[in-house]
C-alpha cells in the first residue's frame, strides 16, 4: 500500500514510520514537492495526502487507477472536484478549523503593524466576512486588541447554527474601518463569493479601510483592486493570497501594503496538525487500530511547539500588545520575502515549499503581576490566546 503525500507536511514520514513499526507489512511512503505529483508515484498510489497547491480533477484521477482515498490538510475544498471523486469511489477528507489558529494570528499581525505604524488602532468597527473557523479566530484576537468585530456571514445567518452573532448587512462590511475575508470560493447561488468584492464594493470603500485578504485570491477582483490603488496609492491593503497564484501581478504586488504568499495558515502547529488529523481519519476509513502520539505530546517534542516566555509587571498598553504580537509572527518578515524574490510563479512556489513555519500567538506564556488577576484582562489575554504563567502560584 502506497501513501503519496505533500512533502510540507512537517514530521508525516515519522508519524507513518511510527505507524509501519505497527504493523506486520510495513507501509509505504513517498512524498511529493511539486503541486502535482508525479505521474509514476500516482499510478501506483492508495491513499493522497495533499494541500491547498494541488487540485484534484479529473484528469489527476485518471492517473491514478488505484487511488481510494484523498485528504487535504486545509480547511478549503475549492481545490478539490469532491463529485469526480465520488463517483470514482474515492473517500475525501478535508481537516476544517486545522489552521484556524495561523489564520487569526496573522490578521493580528497585519493589524498590529499597520496600527503602529499609524500610531492608533483603527478608529472604527472590523467586519469579519465569513464566521467559520478562521473567521473567528481572526475575530477572536482582533477583540483581544480591543477592537469592535462584527461578523457577516448571510448563510449561518439563515441556517441559525453560528456560534457568534451574525449579520447580512452589506453596507455595515463596507463601512467598516477593517475588513477581513474568510469565506470559500463558491461560484453560483445567491451566496457566492467569485469577486464578492468587485469594482461597485471596492469603490464604496474608505481610503482608510484596512483591507485583508487571506481566504481565497479570487474573493476580490484583482483588476478592479488595482485599479482603485492606482486612484489611491496609500489604501493599506493586506493579500495572502491571489487571484491568479502562482502567478503574480507585479504591478499590484508593488502597491499593496502587505504581500505574503498565501502563508497566512502555515503555523508550525497548523502544519503539524493537518497530517496528524488526516492520519487519523484515515486510520479510522481503513479500519486499522493503530495508535498516533496524543497531538500536544507530538507538538512539544519539537523547538517549534516550545513556549516562549516574557514578563510583564503591569497591565500592558495596546502598543505592547500589538508588540507582543508581533513577536510571535511578525508578517513584515514575510512581506520582505516576498518582495526580494523573483515575480515569478517558480519563486512563490519555492517560497512556500521553503517557508520557516512559525510559532502560534497561543505559545506566548506571560510571566504577569497582579492585573493577570483582573477578570476583564483574562478575557482580553484568552481573546488573544496568550497564555499566563501560573507556576509560581
Amino acid at each position: 500500500m502506497l501513501l503519496l503525500a505533500d512533502a510540507n507536511l512537517p514530521a508525516f514520514s515519522s508519524l507513518v514510520a511510527s505507524l509501519s513499526a505497527q504493523l506486520d507489512r510495513p507501509l509505504e511512503l513517498a512524498r511529493f514537492a511539486t503541486r502535482q505529483p508525479d505521474p509514476a508515484l500516482l499510478a501506483r498510489a492508495d491513499a493522497l495526502f495533499i494541500r491547498s497547491v494541488t487540485p484534484i480533477d479529473s484528469a489527476l484521477l485518471q492517473q491514478a487507477p488505484q487511488l481510494r482515498w484523498v485528504g487535504t490538510a486545509t480547511i478549503g475544498t475549492d481545490h478539490v472536484d469532491q463529485q469526480a471523486l465520488a463517483a470514482a469511489g474515492i473517500q475525501f477528507h478535508s481537516t476544517p478549523g486545522v489552521n484556524a489558529n495561523a489564520v487569526g494570528d496573522y490578521v493580528a499581525s497585519a493589524v498590529a503593524a499597520v496600527s503602529l505604524e499609524q500610531g492608533y488602532l483603527p478608529p472604527g468597527e472590523v467586519a469579519i466576512v465569513g464566521a467559520g473557523n478562521t473567521g473567528r479566530a481572526a475575530g477572536q484576537r482582533l477583540t483581544g486588541l480591543g477592537l469592535n468585530v462584527h461578523y457577516y456571514d448571510p448563510p449561518l445567518l439563515r441556517a441559525g447554527t453560528s456560534d457568534v452573532a451574525v449579520h447580512d448587512d452589506w453596507q455595515r462590511v463596507l463601512a467598516s474601518a477593517v475588513i477581513s475575508c474568510h469565506v470559500p470560493l463558491t461560484h453560483s447561488g445567491p451566496d457566492a463569493t467569485h469577486h464578492l468584492f468587485d469594482a461597485a464594493a471596492l469603490a464604496q470603500l474608505p481610503s482608510s479601510t484596512l483591507f485583508i485578504n487571506a481566504s481565497r485570491g479570487a474573493v476580490v477582483a484583482e483588476q478592479a483592486l488595482h485599479d482603485k490603488l492606482k486612484q489611491t496609492p496609500h489604501w493599506p491593503v493586506v493579500l495572502d493570497v491571489w487571484e491568479h497564484e502562482p502567478r503574480l501581478d507585479e504591478k499590484l504586488l508593488a502597491k499593496v501594503k502587505f504581500a505574503t504568499p498565501h502563508i497566512a495558515g502555515h503555523s508550525f502547529a497548523g502544519k503539524l496538525g493537518g497530517g496528524w488529523q488526516l492520519l487519523k481519519k484515515w486510520l479510522t476509513d481503513q479500519g486499522l487500530a493503530l495508535q498516533l502520539p496524543a497531538f500536544d505530546a507530538l507538538l512539544q517534542g519539537f523547538p517549534q511547539g516550545q513556549s516562549q516566555q516574557l514578563s510583564a509587571a503591569q497591565a500592558p498598553s495596546w502598543q505592547q500588545l500589538a508588540q507582543w504580537v508581533l513577536a510571535m509572527y511578525d508578517i513584515r518578515r514575510d512581506d520582505a520575502l516576498l518582495r526580494t524574490a523573483p515575480c515569478t510563479a517558480a519563486a512563490f512556489d519555492q517560497l512556500r515549499r521553503e517557508y520557516a513555519v512559525r510559532p502560534e500567538l497561543r505559545q506566548l506564556c506571560i510571566d504577569a503581576g497582579a492585573w493577570q488577576y483582573d477578570q476583564v484582562w483574562q478575557q482580553r489575554m484568552a481573546a488573544l490566546t496568550f497564555q499566563f504563567d501560573t507556576r509560581g502560584e
